[in-house]
């Protein structure tokens, strides 16, 4: 359900519903059947108008369906109740409450939510936390996602034809939002719509001024989920022919490609899902043998097969093959790939649940090599020390560690972030329930 209220001052409200709904129809994109999108614009979007189609779009959808709802216009709040609502058409609040409760009416056990006006961090806080009818119907697989537009003390802005916000939504929707770098992925996850839009936005915004203070417009996005999963919104067709064109241009000349090449050949059969061709060209490839970066990228591969096979070979190879790529790194002084590997093996260790030794043997490996790492403030190097700190039960360190990762690293990352330490820490001290602290703290910290 597509909203754009329209009216004086905010006309790209309009644009805004209009570019969207041609890009979730698009056969080459995300293709979505015209039937499916329902939209309403201007004199449509009223009070009225939006709850009715809130009524019509639960009698068409059931629990399999992906529901996704965008609104583009209004918000307001009352700053002495501390309220918040949208404006629609013609004028007439319809409070965060409100929008709770239809929310909860629906059927479906994922939905997108997409909120660019004015406040929009409000709406959620106030209203939308705590989706009970929904939440009662989540399981590990499924789930909500929520990315307002702006914080609740703050404006959202646009200019030209589209709001800052709904821009970089599109931008990654067409695949724009890589350049001036290619853009190579078959498809796009509400992730990588998160990662554009919180780094766009109030850098675009900042371009323009503030007409009521005169000074840069200041706006911040604001994101909320109950889980993790990387929902999938949009696929290219073309990269899948490119990354085709490119497999049969190289795998003929494999023996004879330079580093480069052999890890574009490897990246294109991944991307195209020939992961078991992937690897067995790493395996067999003179490179990989000596290469502690090619044997990590390998044991990423086996890692990701064993996470959805859970078959105890799988994690074996992946085990065997950090192992490889630690030592390797060693023998050739990559400090980096020392400390990275040396906590992938303690991963693995605990994923696998066995010999705990072992496992706490590496992580101490992994943390005394990344606290000795002193070129530049890489990410890798903070996750490690996070990591392998809840190894150790040194819960107050990885949690300094974890905030650190909270400015540096990307919302994609975070979420994989998160899947780790949970599972790290689940592992080891086998909560009751998800209120622990350390759990509800990691959640904070690298979900929201």
């Amino acid at each position: 359900m597509i909203i754009g209220v329209g009216g004086p001052y905010i006309e790209y409200t309009l644009n805004d519903a209009e570019s969207l709904r041609r890009n979730l129809t698009d056969p080459n994109l995300v293709g979505y059947p015209k039937d499916n999108v329902l939209v309403l614009k201007e004199k449509e979007a009223t009070r009225k108008g939006i709850l009715n189609a809130f009524d019509e779009l639960r009698e068409k959808t059931n629990e399999d369906s992906t529901i996704l709802l965008y609104y583009s216009g209004h918000g307001g709040r009352d700053v002495e109740k501390h309220q918040f609502y949208l404006f629609p058409h013609d004028e007439e609040k319809l409070m965060a409450e409100e929008l709770k409760e239809k929310i909860n009416a629906l059927p479906s056990n994922k939905l997108v939510l997409f909120l660019d006006c004015c406040h929009a961090e409000g709406l959620v806080q106030s209203g939308l936390t705590g989706l009970s009818g929904m939440a009662q119907k989540l399981n590990d697989e499924q789930g909500i996602w929520i990315v307002a537009s702006s914080q609740d003390n703050q404006e959202s802005f646009g200019a030209g034809d589209n709001s800052f916000f709904t821009q970089a939504l599109l931008e990654v929707l067409t695949g724009q939002h890589k350049k001036p770098d290619p853009f190579t992925d078959t498809e796009i996850s509400i992730m990588d719509v998160v990662d554009h839009i919180f780094e766009t936005v109030p850098k675009n915004a900042s371009q323009f001024l503030d007409q009521k203070t005169m000074k840069p417009c200041i706006q911040k996005p604001y994101f909320k989920t109950q889980m993790s999963e990387m929902l999938i919104l949009s696929h290219f067709p073309k990269n899948m022919e490119d990354h085709q064109a490119t497999i049969a241009r190289l795998e003929p000349e494999v023996d004879s490609l330079d580093e480069e090449g052999f890890i574009s050949l490897v990246n294109s059969l991944h991307a195209v899902g020939r992961t078991d061709e992937a690897i067995r060209m790493l395996k067999n490839h003179k490179r990989t043998k000596k290469d502690p970066d090619l044997l990590e990228t390998l044991g990423n591969l086996y890692t990701a097969i064993y996470e959805k096979s859970n078959k105890e070979k799988d994690g074996q190879k992946a085990l065997k093959v950090f192992k490889k790529a630690h030592q390797f790194a060693i023998d050739t002084e990559d400090e980096e790939q020392v400390f990275t590997n040396a906590v992938k093996v303690a991963y693995m260790y605990a994923k696998l649940g066995k010999n705990e030794r072992e496992m706490l043997h590496y992580a101490t490996i992994a943390k005394d090599a990344a606290e000795s790492y002193t070129i530049g403030e890489k990410v890798s190097k903070y996750l490690t020390l996070a990591e392998a700190n809840i190894f150790l039960k040194n819960l107050y360190d990885a949690a300094c560690f974890y905030g650190i990762l909270k400015e540096k690293a990307k919302i994609k990352e975070k979420i994989k972030y998160y899947e780790r330490a949970s599972y790290i820490y689940k592992y080891l001290y086998t909560p009751k329930d998800e209120d622990d602290a350390f759990l509800k703290f990691l959640k904070n910290t690298l979900l929201n």
